[in-house]
C-alpha cells in the first residue's frame, strides 16, 4: 500500500501482443530516523489492461493516489551490465485530490468490466465459528 502524488501524467502503450500497459512513478514523502529531515522516494507504478486505460483517463500529474499493489522484482542487460528493477504491480487504485483544486475532477464512473465479484460457497458451521471467534 503507497500514498503519495504522481510525478507524471501516465501514458498508454500496447505490447506486441496488444495488451495495454502504462507506467508512472509515484512521490511518497518519508521522514528520516533522528534528524526528521524530509526526504522523497519514488515508486514505479505498472497498470495493465483495463486499468492501465483507467489511470489514463483519469490520473494526472500532482494528484494524491492511494496505490495497492504486488512488489515485482526483474533485470535486464543494461549498456552498464546487470540492472535490477523493482516495481508495483497495480491491484487498486484511490483518487485522493487533484493538487492545486478545491475538489477532485471528475472520473469515469467503474464499468462492469472494472468490477469483479467472486462468489465463494461457504459452509453455515465456517459462518458460527467465525462468528464466536
Amino acid at each position: 500500500m503507497l500514498l503519495g502524488h504522481l510525478t507524471a501524467d501516465p501514458e498508454l502503450r500496447s505490447t506486441p501482443t496488444g495488451k495495454t500497459v502504462t507506467t508512472f512513478n509515484l512521490a511518497i514523502n518519508r521522514r528520516g530516523g533522528k534528524t526528521s529531515e524530509e526526504s522523497v522516494d519514488f515508486h514505479r507504478i505498472v497498470a495493465w489492461n483495463q486499468k492501465a486505460e483507467f489511470c489514463c483517463r483519469n490520473l494526472k500529474k500532482g494528484m494524491a493516489v492511494f496505490i495497492v499493489g504486488n512488489l515485482m522484482n526483474h533485470s535486464f542487460e543494461g549498456k552498464n551490465g546487470k540492472q535490477y528493477v523493482t516495481e508495483v504491480i497495480l491491484q487498486d487504485v484511490n483518487i485522493l485530490t487533484w493538487k492545486g483544486r478545491e475538489q477532485a475532477p471528475e472520473v469515469d464512473e467503474p464499468t462492469e468490466d472494472d468490477v469483479q465479484i467472486e462468489e465463494v460457497d461457504v459452509a453455515e458451521d465456517d459462518i458460527s465459528a467465525t462468528m464466536s471467534a
